[in-house]
């Protein structure tokens, strides 16, 4: 399975169902069709498969770039990749508070008015927040416990999680840092009827996001674990299908894979743009309006967002080539393929 087509559909599936809950949701539709509740429905199963299937993906890609730095002493992982990712975290979260401020003051639910809010939201980020800071500390964690078993790991992070839903994204991260080998073997060693028991435990795994006072956080990860092995399988069948069938890799989902990183920072900006401008005004329209508008308005919003990502990593790939051909020389012609994004590569 290719590393790219899976960050391609994570990020993808993770922005339309982010959409469908912070906007479309949002809106009050008057149509009888019930187009709103399908919306719904899609929304809660991508969100389910989305993130998990990103963040392994970009699991990987930091194992590939940054997993040198693991064996290395302390002061290269802090300075090489740490540092500036935290450097990057800080400056993205500020710009978009600001424009959230704005614009859209209530659109994350998030409070952040002054520096006793947005301090915690620097330190240790909500979920939605954290995907820079939790690039920067894979590594670091990663370091810290390679003598310890990968289930051991992951068990640890996901119990973290009942104190501080930060480190959610950390626990996937480091499923594709542990696993990548596994994963990348999915193909050959998977079947079609493996979907069948994999199923079975994504269904009863995601069951848990409907049990009343189950911890939010700690929801998301079981959930997460539980769909992850169907969801990696299926695109492994897929993408061997494909191949096997004479197709060559997509060039569209490569380029969507490069800039995943970039695709999710702008999602909550360009999403709340819309949401803006679009909440009010749809909800007095009427049902000429309302009907195409309630079928297309997430896939034209996800369009959007992925379209800025995409154009986004392509300008700051030329702003830095030389950063670009260093690495690649380094890591080998597979590095092109990374959905980490150019900055994360600095």
């Amino acid at each position: 399975m290719r590393q790219p087509d899976a960050a391609a559909v994570g990020v993808v599936a993770a922005v339309t169902a982010y959409v469908v809950e912070r906007h479309y949701l949002q809106v009050e539709w008057t149509v009888q069709a019930p187009l709103p509740v399908l919306w719904w429905v899609l929304g809660a199963i991508l969100g389910v498969v989305g993130m998990p299937l990103l963040l392994t993906a970009l699991g990987r890609g930091v194992e590939r770039q940054a997993g040198h730095l693991i064996g290395r002493s302390w002061w290269r992982l802090l300075t090489e990749w740490v540092l500036p990712l935290l450097a990057a975290h800080v400056v993205w979260l500020g710009l978009t508070l600001v424009g959230l401020r704005r614009f859209n003051p209530g659109f994350t639910g998030i409070p952040a008015r002054d520096v006793a809010e947005i301090l915690p939201l620097v330190v240790l980020p909500p979920p939605e927040l954290s995907l820079l800071w939790s690039l920067a500390l894979a590594p670091v964690v990663a370091k810290l416990a390679r003598r310890l078993p990968t289930g051991v790991v992951i068990v640890a992070l996901a119990g973290l999680t009942l104190l501080t839903t930060a480190p959610t994204f950390l626990v996937f991260l480091l499923v594709g840092m542990r696993l990548g080998p596994e994963i990348g073997r999915l193909a050959e060693t998977t079947t079609w009827r493996s979907l069948l028991p994999q199923g079975a435990v994504a269904l009863v795994g995601a069951s848990v996001l409907g049990v009343p006072r189950f911890p939010d956080g700690l929801g998301t990860v079981v959930a997460g674990l539980a769909v992850l092995p169907f969801a990696l399988t299926l695109l492994a069948r897929l993408g061997s299908a494909r191949l096997g069938a004479g197709r060559r890799p997509s060039r569209g989902l490569t380029q969507v894979g490069t800039a995943a990183v970039a695709i999710y920072l702008l999602q909550i900006p360009v999403v709340a743009l819309f949401d803006r401008v679009l909440l009010a005004r749809l909800g007095h329209m009427g049902p000429t309006v309302q009907y195409p508008a309630a079928l297309v308005e997430p896939l034209v919003i996800v369009a959007v967002v992925v379209g800025c990502g995409v154009v986004a990593t392509v300008l700051v790939q030329r702003a830095f080539p030389g950063t670009r051909r260093r690495h690649a020389a380094r890591k080998g012609p597979d590095l092109d393929r990374s959905p980490v994004l150019a900055e994360v590569d600095r």
